[in-house]
Protein backbone atom coordinates (compact mmCIF):
# COMPACT_ATOMS: atom_id res chain seq x y z
CA UNK A 1 0.00 0.00 0.00
CA UNK A 2 1.21 3.50 -0.79
CA UNK A 3 0.87 5.97 2.08
CA UNK A 4 0.49 9.78 1.78
CA UNK A 5 3.64 11.36 0.41
CA UNK A 6 4.09 13.40 3.61
CA UNK A 7 4.73 10.19 5.52
CA UNK A 8 5.92 7.79 2.81
CA UNK A 9 9.45 9.19 2.70
CA UNK A 10 9.82 8.88 6.49
CA UNK A 11 8.52 5.34 6.83
CA UNK A 12 11.94 3.71 6.72
CA UNK A 13 13.19 6.04 9.46
CA UNK A 14 10.10 5.26 11.59
CA UNK A 15 10.61 1.52 11.12
CA UNK A 16 14.26 1.74 12.21
CA UNK A 17 13.23 3.85 15.20
CA UNK A 18 10.67 1.39 16.59
CA UNK A 19 13.12 -1.50 16.09
CA UNK A 20 15.51 0.33 18.41
CA UNK A 21 12.95 0.44 21.22
CA UNK A 22 13.28 -2.14 23.97
CA UNK A 23 9.49 -2.56 23.88
CA UNK A 24 7.89 -4.60 21.11
CA UNK A 25 5.30 -2.77 19.03
CA UNK A 26 4.42 -3.58 15.45
CA UNK A 27 5.09 -1.23 12.54
CA UNK A 28 1.39 -1.46 11.59
CA UNK A 29 0.33 -0.28 15.05
CA UNK A 30 2.59 2.75 14.80
CA UNK A 31 1.30 3.62 11.34
CA UNK A 32 -2.29 3.30 12.54
CA UNK A 33 -1.49 5.76 15.33
CA UNK A 34 0.19 8.23 12.98
CA UNK A 35 -2.68 8.14 10.47
CA UNK A 36 -5.09 9.51 13.13
CA UNK A 37 -3.35 12.87 12.91
CA UNK A 38 -4.43 15.46 10.36
CA UNK A 39 -2.23 15.36 7.26
CA UNK A 40 -0.53 18.61 8.24
CA UNK A 41 0.40 17.07 11.60
CA UNK A 42 2.13 13.89 10.41
CA UNK A 43 5.45 15.58 11.16
CA UNK A 44 4.24 16.26 14.70
CA UNK A 45 3.41 12.57 15.16
CA UNK A 46 6.86 11.51 13.97
CA UNK A 47 8.49 14.15 16.18
CA UNK A 48 6.70 12.58 19.17
CA UNK A 49 7.97 9.13 18.18
CA UNK A 50 11.54 10.42 17.91
CA UNK A 51 11.43 12.03 21.34
CA UNK A 52 9.73 9.26 23.32
CA UNK A 53 11.82 7.84 26.14
CA UNK A 54 10.87 4.14 25.98
CA UNK A 55 12.18 2.33 29.06
CA UNK A 56 12.46 -1.43 28.74
CA UNK A 57 12.95 -4.28 31.22
CA UNK A 58 16.76 -4.09 31.36
CA UNK A 59 16.91 -0.28 31.62
CA UNK A 60 14.30 -0.28 34.37
CA UNK A 61 16.10 -2.92 36.42
CA UNK A 62 19.41 -1.07 36.10
CA UNK A 63 17.62 2.03 37.38
CA UNK A 64 16.20 0.12 40.33
CA UNK A 65 19.66 -1.16 41.26
CA UNK A 66 21.02 2.40 41.21
CA UNK A 67 18.14 3.73 43.32
CA UNK A 68 18.49 0.91 45.85
CA UNK A 69 22.20 1.59 46.21
CA UNK A 70 21.38 5.20 47.12
CA UNK A 71 18.66 4.02 49.50
CA UNK A 72 20.95 1.61 51.38
CA UNK A 73 23.59 4.30 51.78
CA UNK A 74 21.06 6.77 53.22
CA UNK A 75 19.61 4.16 55.59
CA UNK A 76 23.10 3.41 56.96
CA UNK A 77 23.74 7.14 57.35
CA UNK A 78 20.44 7.45 59.28
CA UNK A 79 21.50 4.60 61.60
CA UNK A 80 18.74 2.27 60.41
CA UNK A 81 20.50 -0.15 58.07
CA UNK A 82 17.89 -2.08 56.06
CA UNK A 83 17.24 -5.61 57.34
CA UNK A 84 14.43 -8.16 57.00
CA UNK A 85 13.24 -7.18 60.51
CA UNK A 86 13.18 -3.38 60.35
CA UNK A 87 11.92 -2.49 56.86
CA UNK A 88 8.61 -2.77 55.00
CA UNK A 89 8.50 -2.34 51.22
CA UNK A 90 5.28 -1.60 49.29
CA UNK A 91 3.99 -0.07 46.09
CA UNK A 92 2.40 3.38 46.29
CA UNK A 93 -1.37 3.69 46.47
CA UNK A 94 -4.42 1.57 47.20
CA UNK A 95 -4.66 0.30 43.64
CA UNK A 96 -1.32 0.68 41.95
CA UNK A 97 -0.28 -1.68 39.21
CA UNK A 98 2.83 0.40 38.56
CA UNK A 99 3.92 0.28 42.18
CA UNK A 100 3.36 -3.45 42.41
CA UNK A 101 5.00 -4.25 39.09
CA UNK A 102 8.00 -2.19 40.17
CA UNK A 103 7.97 -3.83 43.63
CA UNK A 104 8.19 -7.26 42.00
CA UNK A 105 11.06 -6.24 39.71
CA UNK A 106 12.76 -4.39 42.55
CA UNK A 107 12.60 -7.41 44.87
CA UNK A 108 14.06 -9.79 42.29
CA UNK A 109 16.71 -7.37 41.00
CA UNK A 110 18.04 -6.58 44.47
CA UNK A 111 17.52 -10.06 46.00
CA UNK A 112 15.22 -8.82 48.75
CA UNK A 113 13.20 -11.32 50.75
CA UNK A 114 9.50 -11.60 49.92
CA UNK A 115 8.87 -11.28 53.68
CA UNK A 116 9.79 -7.58 53.48
CA UNK A 117 6.80 -7.08 51.17
CA UNK A 118 4.28 -8.77 53.49
CA UNK A 119 2.49 -7.62 56.61
CA UNK A 120 2.17 -10.95 58.43
CA UNK A 121 2.03 -11.82 62.14
CA UNK A 122 5.78 -11.45 62.60
CA UNK A 123 5.83 -8.04 60.93
CA UNK A 124 2.94 -6.89 63.11
CA UNK A 125 4.89 -7.98 66.19
CA UNK A 126 7.88 -5.94 64.99
CA UNK A 127 5.57 -2.94 64.39
CA UNK A 128 4.00 -3.13 67.85
CA UNK A 129 7.44 -3.43 69.42
CA UNK A 130 8.68 -0.34 67.59
CA UNK A 131 11.26 -2.35 65.63
CA UNK A 132 10.12 -1.33 62.13
CA UNK A 133 12.27 1.71 61.36
CA UNK A 134 11.95 2.09 57.58
CA UNK A 135 9.02 2.18 55.17
CA UNK A 136 10.05 2.10 51.50
CA UNK A 137 7.43 3.17 48.96
CA UNK A 138 8.17 2.03 45.42
CA UNK A 139 6.89 3.31 42.08
CA UNK A 140 8.09 3.63 38.54
CA UNK A 141 7.85 7.44 38.35
CA UNK A 142 7.43 10.49 40.55
CA UNK A 143 5.99 13.25 38.36
CA UNK A 144 3.98 15.98 40.09
CA UNK A 145 4.54 14.58 43.58
CA UNK A 146 0.79 14.79 44.32
CA UNK A 147 0.16 11.06 44.82
CA UNK A 148 3.33 10.65 46.90
CA UNK A 149 2.36 13.53 49.21
CA UNK A 150 -1.14 12.12 49.64
CA UNK A 151 0.28 8.70 50.52
CA UNK A 152 3.00 10.03 52.81
CA UNK A 153 0.50 12.09 54.82
CA UNK A 154 -1.63 8.99 55.52
CA UNK A 155 1.44 6.88 56.22
CA UNK A 156 2.94 9.44 58.60
CA UNK A 157 -0.24 9.52 60.68
CA UNK A 158 -0.14 5.75 61.06
CA UNK A 159 3.56 4.96 61.39
CA UNK A 160 5.20 7.69 63.47
CA UNK A 161 3.15 6.58 66.53
CA UNK A 162 4.67 3.13 65.89
CA UNK A 163 8.18 4.65 66.01
CA UNK A 164 8.89 4.29 62.29
CA UNK A 165 11.77 6.70 61.71
CA UNK A 166 12.18 6.93 57.94
CA UNK A 167 9.91 7.06 54.92
CA UNK A 168 11.81 6.46 51.69
CA UNK A 169 10.37 6.87 48.21
CA UNK A 170 12.20 4.90 45.55
CA UNK A 171 11.43 5.39 41.85
CA UNK A 172 13.14 4.53 38.61
CA UNK A 173 12.28 7.96 37.17
CA UNK A 174 11.72 11.31 38.91
CA UNK A 175 10.77 14.76 37.65
CA UNK A 176 12.79 17.44 39.44
CA UNK A 177 9.81 19.74 40.13
CA UNK A 178 7.85 16.91 41.75
CA UNK A 179 10.84 15.77 43.80
CA UNK A 180 11.40 19.31 45.05
CA UNK A 181 7.71 19.69 45.93
CA UNK A 182 7.74 16.53 48.08
CA UNK A 183 10.97 17.53 49.83
CA UNK A 184 9.66 21.01 50.63
CA UNK A 185 6.20 19.98 51.81
CA UNK A 186 7.52 17.16 54.02
CA UNK A 187 10.29 19.44 55.33
CA UNK A 188 12.97 16.96 54.29
CA UNK A 189 11.44 14.06 56.23
CA UNK A 190 10.84 11.98 53.09
CA UNK A 191 13.96 10.80 51.27
CA UNK A 192 13.55 10.31 47.52
CA UNK A 193 15.76 8.15 45.35
CA UNK A 194 15.23 8.30 41.59
CA UNK A 195 17.71 6.54 39.35
CA UNK A 196 16.99 8.86 36.43
CA UNK A 197 15.99 12.45 37.19
CA UNK A 198 14.48 14.64 34.45
CA UNK A 199 13.28 18.24 34.29
CA UNK A 200 11.11 20.39 32.00
CA UNK A 201 13.78 20.32 29.29
CA UNK A 202 12.89 16.63 28.85
CA UNK A 203 9.18 17.38 28.29
CA UNK A 204 7.10 19.37 25.79
CA UNK A 205 6.38 22.11 28.35
CA UNK A 206 9.55 24.14 27.88
CA UNK A 207 9.97 25.74 24.46
CA UNK A 208 13.71 25.26 24.99
CA UNK A 209 13.17 21.49 25.21
CA UNK A 210 15.01 19.24 22.76
CA UNK A 211 11.53 18.21 21.56
CA UNK A 212 11.42 21.45 19.53
CA UNK A 213 14.93 21.11 18.12
CA UNK A 214 15.13 22.37 14.53
CA UNK A 215 11.93 24.45 14.77
CA UNK A 216 12.37 28.27 14.64
CA UNK A 217 11.62 29.67 18.08
CA UNK A 218 8.66 31.74 16.89
CA UNK A 219 6.98 28.59 15.53
CA UNK A 220 7.39 26.49 18.68
CA UNK A 221 4.32 27.98 20.37
CA UNK A 222 2.17 26.81 17.43
CA UNK A 223 3.55 23.26 17.74
CA UNK A 224 2.80 23.24 21.47
CA UNK A 225 -0.70 24.56 20.82
CA UNK A 226 -1.29 21.73 18.37
CA UNK A 227 -0.27 19.20 21.04
CA UNK A 228 -2.78 20.85 23.36
CA UNK A 229 -5.47 20.77 20.68
CA UNK A 230 -5.25 16.98 20.39
CA UNK A 231 -4.75 16.56 24.14
CA UNK A 232 -7.93 18.46 24.97
CA UNK A 233 -9.98 16.00 22.93
CA UNK A 234 -8.23 12.92 24.31
CA UNK A 235 -7.77 13.88 27.97
CA UNK A 236 -9.84 16.87 29.13
CA UNK A 237 -8.33 16.69 32.65
CA UNK A 238 -5.01 17.93 31.29
CA UNK A 239 -4.19 18.74 27.69
CA UNK A 240 -0.55 17.78 28.23
CA UNK A 241 -1.21 14.96 30.70
CA UNK A 242 -2.00 14.89 34.40
CA UNK A 243 -0.65 17.99 36.11
CA UNK A 244 0.24 19.37 32.64
CA UNK A 245 3.66 17.74 32.98
CA UNK A 246 3.97 17.09 29.23
CA UNK A 247 6.10 14.01 29.75
CA UNK A 248 7.49 11.74 27.04
CA UNK A 249 8.14 8.59 29.09
CA UNK A 250 6.83 5.08 28.38
CA UNK A 251 7.58 1.95 30.41
CA UNK A 252 7.52 -1.50 28.86
CA UNK A 253 4.43 -2.48 30.90
CA UNK A 254 2.60 0.85 31.32
CA UNK A 255 2.50 4.55 30.43
CA UNK A 256 2.32 7.28 33.12
CA UNK A 257 -0.68 9.60 32.88
CA UNK A 258 1.75 12.53 33.03
CA UNK A 259 3.01 11.57 29.57
CA UNK A 260 1.22 13.51 26.81
CA UNK A 261 -2.23 11.94 26.20
CA UNK A 262 -1.55 11.55 22.48
CA UNK A 263 0.58 8.54 23.42
CA UNK A 264 -1.78 6.67 25.79
CA UNK A 265 -5.27 8.27 25.69
CA UNK A 266 -8.31 6.44 24.31
CA UNK A 267 -11.17 8.94 24.73
CA UNK A 268 -13.30 9.91 21.74
CA UNK A 269 -12.15 6.90 19.72
CA UNK A 270 -8.47 7.86 19.82
CA UNK A 271 -6.29 4.77 19.32
CA UNK A 272 -3.36 4.85 21.79
CA UNK A 273 0.20 4.09 20.80
CA UNK A 274 0.90 2.59 24.23
CA UNK A 275 -1.98 1.74 26.56
CA UNK A 276 -2.31 2.49 30.24
CA UNK A 277 -2.83 -0.57 32.44
CA UNK A 278 -5.36 -1.40 35.16
CA UNK A 279 -4.41 -1.41 38.83
CA UNK A 280 -3.64 -3.73 41.72
CA UNK A 281 -3.18 -3.36 45.50
CA UNK A 282 -0.49 -1.14 47.07
CA UNK A 283 0.57 0.25 50.49
CA UNK A 284 -2.96 1.36 51.46
CA UNK A 285 -3.96 -2.27 51.87
CA UNK A 286 -1.80 -2.33 55.01
CA UNK A 287 -3.41 0.67 56.73
CA UNK A 288 -5.92 -1.42 58.72
CA UNK A 289 -3.03 -3.42 60.15
CA UNK A 290 -1.19 -0.23 61.11
CA UNK A 291 -4.35 0.96 62.92
CA UNK A 292 -4.59 -2.36 64.79
CA UNK A 293 -1.00 -1.97 65.97
CA UNK A 294 -1.66 1.61 67.14
CA UNK A 295 -4.82 0.58 69.04
CA UNK A 296 -2.92 -2.22 70.73
CA UNK A 297 -0.21 0.25 71.81
CA UNK A 298 -2.89 2.60 73.18
CA UNK A 299 -4.38 -0.21 75.31
CA UNK A 300 -0.94 -1.15 76.62
CA UNK A 301 -0.18 2.50 77.40
CA UNK A 302 -3.40 2.96 79.39
CA UNK A 303 -2.10 0.54 82.02
CA UNK A 304 1.26 2.29 82.40
CA UNK A 305 2.34 5.47 84.15
CA UNK A 306 4.14 8.17 82.22
CA UNK A 307 7.94 8.03 82.50
CA UNK A 308 8.77 11.53 83.75
CA UNK A 309 12.54 10.97 83.50
CA UNK A 310 12.43 10.97 79.69
CA UNK A 311 11.26 13.59 77.18
CA UNK A 312 10.06 13.28 73.59
CA UNK A 313 10.11 16.41 71.44
CA UNK A 314 8.10 16.29 68.23
CA UNK A 315 9.22 18.81 65.58
CA UNK A 316 7.94 19.56 62.09
CA UNK A 317 10.83 18.78 59.74
CA UNK A 318 14.22 17.14 59.37
CA UNK A 319 16.12 20.42 59.67
CA UNK A 320 14.53 21.11 63.08
CA UNK A 321 15.27 17.53 64.12
CA UNK A 322 18.96 17.89 63.23
CA UNK A 323 19.09 21.35 64.88
CA UNK A 324 17.97 19.88 68.22
CA UNK A 325 20.01 16.69 67.91
CA UNK A 326 23.26 18.59 67.45
CA UNK A 327 22.36 20.67 70.54
CA UNK A 328 21.02 17.75 72.59
CA UNK A 329 23.76 17.84 75.23
CA UNK A 330 23.34 21.58 75.85
CA UNK A 331 19.57 21.19 75.85
CA UNK A 332 19.67 18.41 78.43
CA UNK A 333 22.02 20.40 80.64
CA UNK A 334 19.18 22.88 80.75
CA UNK A 335 16.37 20.33 81.19
CA UNK A 336 18.07 17.48 83.08
CA UNK A 337 16.28 14.40 81.68
CA UNK A 338 17.76 10.89 81.53
CA UNK A 339 16.95 10.75 77.84
CA UNK A 340 15.60 13.15 75.19
CA UNK A 341 14.25 11.89 71.86
CA UNK A 342 13.74 14.27 68.92
CA UNK A 343 11.23 13.05 66.31
CA UNK A 344 10.40 14.79 63.02
CA UNK A 345 6.78 14.61 61.83
CA UNK A 346 7.67 15.48 58.24
CA UNK A 347 5.53 18.61 58.08
CA UNK A 348 2.32 16.64 58.71
CA UNK A 349 0.96 17.90 62.03
CA UNK A 350 -2.53 16.58 61.30
CA UNK A 351 -5.14 16.29 64.03
CA UNK A 352 -5.20 12.49 63.77
CA UNK A 353 -1.41 12.17 64.07
CA UNK A 354 -1.22 14.59 67.00
CA UNK A 355 -4.02 12.77 68.83
CA UNK A 356 -2.41 9.35 68.26
CA UNK A 357 0.95 10.55 69.56
CA UNK A 358 -0.67 12.11 72.61
CA UNK A 359 -2.37 8.78 73.38
CA UNK A 360 0.62 6.48 73.03
CA UNK A 361 3.66 8.51 74.10
CA UNK A 362 5.06 6.94 77.27
CA UNK A 363 7.28 9.89 78.28
CA UNK A 364 6.76 13.57 78.96
CA UNK A 365 6.37 15.19 75.56
CA UNK A 366 6.27 18.52 73.76
CA UNK A 367 5.26 19.56 70.23
CA UNK A 368 7.38 22.31 68.68
CA UNK A 369 6.14 23.93 65.48
CA UNK A 370 7.69 26.67 63.38
CA UNK A 371 6.00 30.04 63.56
CA UNK A 372 7.70 32.26 61.03
CA UNK A 373 6.81 34.65 58.20
CA UNK A 374 7.90 31.88 55.79
CA UNK A 375 4.94 29.61 56.59
CA UNK A 376 1.60 29.91 54.73
CA UNK A 377 -0.99 31.48 57.08
CA UNK A 378 -3.50 28.69 56.46
CA UNK A 379 -0.96 26.00 57.37
CA UNK A 380 0.18 27.83 60.52
CA UNK A 381 -3.43 28.29 61.68
CA UNK A 382 -4.23 24.62 61.06
CA UNK A 383 -1.20 23.45 63.05
CA UNK A 384 -2.11 25.78 65.93
CA UNK A 385 -5.61 24.37 65.98
CA UNK A 386 -4.37 20.75 65.94
CA UNK A 387 -1.91 21.08 68.84
CA UNK A 388 -3.84 23.68 70.83
CA UNK A 389 -4.85 21.38 73.73
CA UNK A 390 -1.51 19.53 74.03
CA UNK A 391 1.88 20.70 75.41
CA UNK A 392 3.43 22.83 72.65
CA UNK A 393 5.38 25.94 71.77
CA UNK A 394 6.60 27.69 68.63
CA UNK A 395 10.09 28.33 67.36
CA UNK A 396 11.63 30.33 64.55
CA UNK A 397 12.83 28.69 61.38
CA UNK A 398 16.34 27.20 61.73
CA UNK A 399 17.89 30.25 60.08
CA UNK A 400 16.52 32.46 62.88
CA UNK A 401 19.06 30.86 65.24
CA UNK A 402 22.07 31.64 63.04
CA UNK A 403 24.28 34.73 62.99
CA UNK A 404 23.86 35.60 59.29
CA UNK A 405 26.65 38.21 59.12
CA UNK A 406 29.18 35.71 60.50
CA UNK A 407 27.90 32.98 58.18
CA UNK A 408 28.59 35.11 55.09
CA UNK A 409 32.18 35.66 56.24
CA UNK A 410 32.85 31.90 56.43
CA UNK A 411 34.10 30.56 53.08
CA UNK A 412 33.07 27.02 54.02
CA UNK A 413 29.40 28.01 53.72
CA UNK A 414 29.21 30.77 51.09
CA UNK A 415 28.65 28.22 48.30
CA UNK A 416 25.38 27.21 49.98
CA UNK A 417 24.11 30.80 50.29
CA UNK A 418 22.44 33.22 47.86
CA UNK A 419 24.68 36.07 46.70
CA UNK A 420 24.57 39.10 49.00
CA UNK A 421 23.60 41.43 46.14
CA UNK A 422 20.38 39.41 45.74
CA UNK A 423 19.38 40.42 49.29
CA UNK A 424 20.16 44.16 49.26
CA UNK A 425 16.62 45.46 48.59
CA UNK A 426 14.84 42.91 50.82
CA UNK A 427 13.51 43.57 54.32
CA UNK A 428 14.81 41.43 57.19
CA UNK A 429 12.05 38.81 57.07
CA UNK A 430 12.23 38.44 53.30
CA UNK A 431 16.03 38.20 53.46
CA UNK A 432 15.82 35.35 55.98
CA UNK A 433 13.15 33.62 53.87
CA UNK A 434 15.39 33.70 50.77
CA UNK A 435 18.43 32.41 52.70
CA UNK A 436 16.37 29.68 54.37
CA UNK A 437 14.83 28.54 51.07
CA UNK A 438 18.21 28.61 49.30
CA UNK A 439 19.87 26.49 51.98
CA UNK A 440 17.07 23.91 51.95
CA UNK A 441 17.15 23.65 48.16
CA UNK A 442 20.88 23.05 48.28
CA UNK A 443 20.21 19.90 50.29
CA UNK A 444 20.65 21.33 53.78
CA UNK A 445 17.85 19.14 55.14
CA UNK A 446 19.81 15.98 54.32
CA UNK A 447 23.27 17.15 55.48
CA UNK A 448 23.51 16.67 59.21
CA UNK A 449 27.20 17.64 59.40
CA UNK A 450 26.55 20.90 57.58
CA UNK A 451 23.75 21.99 59.92
CA UNK A 452 25.80 20.98 62.95
CA UNK A 453 28.78 23.01 61.70
CA UNK A 454 26.65 26.08 61.02
CA UNK A 455 25.13 26.00 64.51
CA UNK A 456 28.41 25.19 66.27
CA UNK A 457 30.35 27.94 64.48
CA UNK A 458 27.72 30.59 63.85
CA UNK A 459 24.78 29.85 66.13
CA UNK A 460 23.10 32.88 67.66
CA UNK A 461 23.74 31.87 71.28
CA UNK A 462 21.29 34.32 72.85
CA UNK A 463 18.42 33.19 70.58
CA UNK A 464 19.17 29.50 71.18
CA UNK A 465 19.27 30.13 74.96
CA UNK A 466 15.88 31.88 74.78
CA UNK A 467 14.43 28.85 72.95
CA UNK A 468 15.84 26.40 75.51
CA UNK A 469 14.52 28.56 78.37
CA UNK A 470 11.05 28.53 76.76
CA UNK A 471 11.17 24.73 76.48
CA UNK A 472 12.18 24.42 80.16
CA UNK A 473 9.36 26.70 81.25
CA UNK A 474 6.79 24.84 79.15
CA UNK A 475 7.92 21.42 80.46
CA UNK A 476 7.80 22.67 84.05
CA UNK A 477 4.19 23.76 83.62
CA UNK A 478 2.87 20.53 82.00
Amino acid sequence: MKYPSKIQEQLEEVEDLIKSWSVHISFDQVLQWIMQFDNDDFDLAIRILKNLNVIGFKELNKGLEIAYSKLERKAIEAGTRITHKNTIFAGIGEYSKSGNMISYNFRLTNSISEDNFKLDEKTLEYLEAGEIKNIVLIDDILSTGTSVLKEVKKLTEKTIPLKVENIFVLTAVGMSDGIEKVKEETKGKVHIFSAFEYDSSDTVISLDSSFYEGIPYQNRIKVKQQLEYYGKIIYPKGKLGFGSVGGLIVFYYNTPNTTIPLVWGNNNSWIPLFKRATRLTGISAHYKEFDKAINKKVKNQESKEQNSDELTIYVEGTTDEIFFECQIEKLNNKLNFKKIDIISLGGFMSKKLIDNLGRITTTKYLFIAESSPFEPKGLTARIKNNINELPHLYMKSFIGYVNIDELYLDEDFTKYLPKEEELIELDENEKLRVIDRHLRRRGLGMKKNLISSIIERHGNISEIEKLFASIKEKIKNT
